[in-house]
């Protein structure tokens, strides 16, 4: 099987899910593409490329529509054109998915915990909270208690900025002083996440990104527009596990993490299609006034060891 063979079968088993999330599939592309680049791109120029995935310039346009209200993006018209640029609340939500779908945690472990205690927060302001805290990798550990051994602090800080004063939780950090021994954390780890869910889903990616692994490099490579569909579809597949990972440092997991593997491969084939995206980027995104932008350094140190 060609690389090109192996991504059309990756693709045709995309463009047969139901529903097809052409919001979620755009989010994708904005972080991995737009965002390094300025945060903002024509509607036109990315319909081919989600062209490629069944989405239609209708249910693009729907979707767009959809971040717009949600916050993530806003727009503007040019003339016949439409823009969508990244909102200042959006460009923290993709700084802080790109900080763990690309770059990861450290899995070193000083024995400290965050705690978040939310308190007397509205409820519906409560729930929304609770939400923004377990995607940064809290669990709960009770309905309004939630922990993180080591969350990364820059997120966190952004999450919590974004929350009116009479809506932040307390957070307390410090050291758990009875030193549990391994099993005990293991078990707290598997009470506290739905670590079993999540082992399934990196199953799944990987199952599903092998065969794709095993051929590239090993014949012609792919076209440019080839290249930028490999590289959405990956990190769209496995941007929706590693957003839901906590991250946990070793000492709270078994040593055989079907996480580990899931991250070597998606490192290994990111780095063989990159190179193809950014041609292909290149050529035909475009915001207002010209090309995109270069991306900047921080793009270059994507999932390097």
């Amino acid at each position: 099987m060609s690389a090109s063979a192996a991504l059309d079968k990756l693709v045709a088993a995309f463009r047969r899910r139901r529903p097809l999330r052409a919001g979620s599939l755009i989010v994708s592309a904005f972080g991995d593409m737009i965002a390094p680049r300025g945060g903002a791109v024509l509607l036109a120029d990315l319909a081919p490329l989600l062209g490629q995935f069944g989405i239609n310039d209708s249910q693009a346009r729907t979707a767009l529509s959809r971040l717009v209200a949600d916050g993530w993006l806003e727009s503007k018209r040019l003339g016949r054109r439409s823009l969508y640029r990244l909102t200042r609340v959006g460009a923290h939500r993709f700084a802080e998915a790109t900080r763990r779908i690309y770059f990861g945690a450290s899995r070193e472990w000083d024995g400290r915990w965050t705690v978040a205690l939310l308190g007397p927060v509205r409820p519906g302001a409560r729930a929304a909270l609770r939400r923004e805290l377990q995607w940064l990798g809290f669990g709960a550990l009770a309905p309004d208690t939630l922990i993180h051994p080591q969350p990364d602090a820059q997120s966190l800080a952004s999450v919590i900025a974004d929350q009116p004063a009479d809506g932040r939780p307390l957070l307390v950090h410090g050291p758990d002083l009875g030193r549990p021994p391994p099993q005990a954390l293991i078990k707290l780890a598997r009470q506290c996440w739905k670590l079993d869910q999540l082992e399934r889903g990196y199953d799944h990616f990987v199952a599903a990104f092998e065969p794709l692994e095993r051929v590239l490099g090993s014949g012609a490579p792919l076209a440019p527009l080839q290249a930028a569909v490999a590289r959405i579809l990956l990190i769209h597949d496995y941007r929706r596990i590693i957003l839901r990972d906590p991250m946990l440092p070793v000492d709270l997991m078994e040593a055989d993490w079907a996480g580990g593997r899931a991250s070597a491969l998606a490192r290994g084939i990111y780095r063989q299609v990159v190179a193809g995206g950014e041609q292909w980027i290149n050529t035909h995104l475009h915001d207002e006034n010209a090309p995109l932008p270069a991306p900047g350094r921080e793009f270059h140190r994507r999932f390097q060891e």
